[in-house]
């Protein structure tokens, strides 16, 4: 048997039975849009901005009601088509939900007949007409119709998620953009690794390895030094020196990938970055659920790029972060009231962009001359 043949069971026996309630509100929700995606659509020919804000109501219903997991937005003449044809299906969905519905009807009308021998107004049927042998006639006949019913209502429910995927699945041009697109982030992701390396190659040279050579010389000094009260002066520099070497590698190791982020969470890690940074950082994040690492990892370093770009370069006052979690997409705006002017093809931002494209996010820089400069990252959270 394939493995159409067996998704109806599979679906249930993965928690389907639970989530029957749920995807019932959202099929009959469905058959209850119809009149708006009709509209929808009818607007949708003269300007295509109309669909925008019902094709997001759907997919807020499938999301949150049927389930399954949701490319991208379908937009331009995709959304009128997606619309036009989700209505359709819609008129499927309610028709198998009322003959649900009916069916129900009918069965307790039968049964309160037989039970009670009261006249069943519904099929026109004076009083002890209905008897449990009349019954007993509706049984297979109804439970053939309830089955094929039942597997109606399963199929709507799947074919909500692969209707929207459809119209969301990308044309031969798009994937062959998407791949020139890729390799040429795939280069810039080399680059910027190599760069990466050699700055943390800089780091542990010009930082932690000289303060290793000061510190070795203290120790010979304070070995062959014979007066105490000097030795020990110099065995203090020394103890110094070494808080100095491991604030040193923590920042080092830090800057390569903060343990944080990886135990606690993009959360925790934004207040530490804004712990550690001199400037003052409003920092307001919505998060309700964990991205993949992937994802908080690539937003962690495009803030904590900012920022570094941000006291260097931009001669900032204040820096405000703030990172949103909607409609399965993780949104992060920096801005900052420096002096703007940020070159898009300078090394900090190209390994922003490098970073957000890998993942198939969006980048977007505002820095006109004299401030103020604001960039904003969109990533798919999933």
């Amino acid at each position: 048997m394939s493995r159409d043949q067996h998704e109806p069971v599979a679906v249930l026996r993965r928690g389907g039975f639970k989530r029957i309630p749920s995807r019932l509100a959202g099929v009959a929700l469905g058959a209850a849009l119809i009149p708006v995606d009709v509209l929808a659509v009818l607007g949708g020919l003269l300007s295509r901005d109309v669909t925008g804000p019902i094709v997001r109501l759907e997919r807020a219903r499938i999301t949150a009601l049927i389930g399954g997991r949701l490319w991208s937005e379908p937009r331009g003449w995709r959304a009128v088509g997606y619309l036009a044809v989700r209505s359709l299906l819609g008129i499927l969905g309610g028709t198998v939900l009322a003959l649900i519905v009916a069916g129900v009807v009918v069965a307790v009308s039968l049964t309160a007949g037989a039970v009670t021998g009261e006249a069943v107004p519904l099929f026109d049927a004076p009083a002890g007409q209905v008897t449990y042998r009349t019954v007993a006639i509706f049984v297979l006949p109804g439970l053939i119709l309830l089955f094929l019913a039942v597997q109606g209502f399963i199929a709507v429910a799947q074919l909500e998620p692969k209707l929207w995927n459809v119209f969301t699945r990308p044309r031969s041009d798009e994937l062959e953009n998407r791949v020139s697109q890729l390799t040429v982030t795939l280069a810039d992701v080399v680059d910027a690794i190599d760069d990466e390396r050699r700055r943390i190659e800089r780091d542990i040279h010009d930082g932690v390895q000289q303060r290793v050579v000061a510190l070795s010389i203290l120790l010979g000094r304070a070995e062959r030094q014979a007066d105490r009260d000097e030795q020990s002066a110099l065995y203090g520099r020394a103890l110094s020196e070494t808080r100095h070497i491991l604030d040193d590698l923590r920042d080092v190791s830090w800057r390569v990938y903060p343990a944080m982020l990886a135990r606690d969470g993009l959360g925790p890690a934004l207040e530490a970055l804004r712990e550690r940074t001199h400037l003052p950082i409003h920092l307001d994040y919505d998060l309700a659920e964990r991205c993949p690492k992937s994802v908080e990892s690539a937003a962690y370093f495009v803030a904590s790029e900012a920022v570094t770009n941000v006291v260097k370069h931009a001669a900032a006052h204040s820096i405000e972060i703030t990172v949103r979690q909607q409609g399965g997409r993780l949104t992060m705006t920096v801005r900052d009231d420096g002096v703007g002017g940020a070159d898009p093809a300078g090394q900090g931002i190209a390994g922003i962009t490098s970073r957000v494209t890998a993942l198939s996010g969006t980048f977007d820089l505002d820095s006109p001359a004299g401030g103020p400069t604001t960039i904003r990252v969109d990533i798919l959270c999933s």
